[in-house]
């Protein structure tokens, strides 16, 4: 074979890559805008398009909260793209409401918004001119009624002190079980004046909300003890009369 045979034979080899590189780079810049064309176009459909916007939003555990407020505290425009709705915001802002104790927010495909709530629940009712004030274990007045709620101790304070109230959530929420079914009413002028009444003509003078926890674990062995006035406002120095 010639030397001119050969080198013409490997210019052909040579051009041959050659165009085989120029195809695969080819093919592989088509496969390249192929896939930033479909994610151009998901991206559009995720975060512009009403495609995948929000249609409706499913409120639940919604008893005392109505579910209308629910959804106008949400403050989400119909057909937002779902994938734009900041959930933490949304939770935030129903949780403003005063039954809500807590709230979940979730996306649900492909145009639903999620709001599952759940709701405080009553401990005690505090009395009032006009009705009853309705609290929960933190002191948190969420709702009210005309008389008086049944099975919620009944507390009677002395002004409108948040503090004196919140205080009455502690106490009541350090109460033993067996010390609690019994409390039928709880009263307080100042915030170191908490007394609890129970059945049987018992008096429990409790104090301040310090140390309730303490004062509830020496309450039940100290009601062992015959007498109608129990005070554990010092904890350390029980006394019965």
């Amino acid at each position: 074979m010639s030397t001119m045979t050969r080198i013409s034979d490997a210019t052909g080899r040579i051009d041959l890559r050659r165009r085989r590189d120029r195809r695969r780079r080819w093919l592989w810049r088509g496969v390249a805008a192929g896939v930033l064309a479909v994610l151009g176009g998901l991206t559009w459909l995720l975060l512009f398009s009403t495609v995948l916007g929000v249609r409706t939003i499913e409120v639940s555990g919604a008893t005392i909260t109505n579910a209308d407020d629910v959804r106008r505290l949400a403050d989400v425009s119909p057909g937002t793209p779902l994938a734009r709705i900041d959930l933490d915001a949304v939770a935030t802002r129903v949780a403003g409401l005063p039954a809500v104790d807590t709230v979940t927010v979730s996306r649900v495909w492909p145009g639903t918004i999620g709001i599952r709530i759940v709701e405080r629940t009553p401990l005690f009712a505090i009395e009032t001119p006009g009705g009853y004030w309705i609290a929960d274990h933190e002191g948190v007045i969420f709702n009210s009624a005309a008389d008086a709620p049944k099975g919620l101790m009944i507390a009677q304070i002395t002004g409108n002190d948040p503090r004196l109230v919140r205080d009455l959530g502690t106490v009541l929420s350090a109460l033993p079980a067996e010390v609690h079914k019994r409390v039928r009413q709880v009263s307080a002028e100042t915030a170191d004046s908490i007394t609890l009444q129970l059945d049987g003509g018992v008096r429990v003078v409790w104090g301040s909300a310090d140390q309730s926890a303490l004062k509830a674990q020496v309450i039940v062995p100290l009601l062992q003890q015959k007498g109608t006035v129990y005070d554990v406002s010092a904890p350390s120095n029980p006394t019965v009369k």
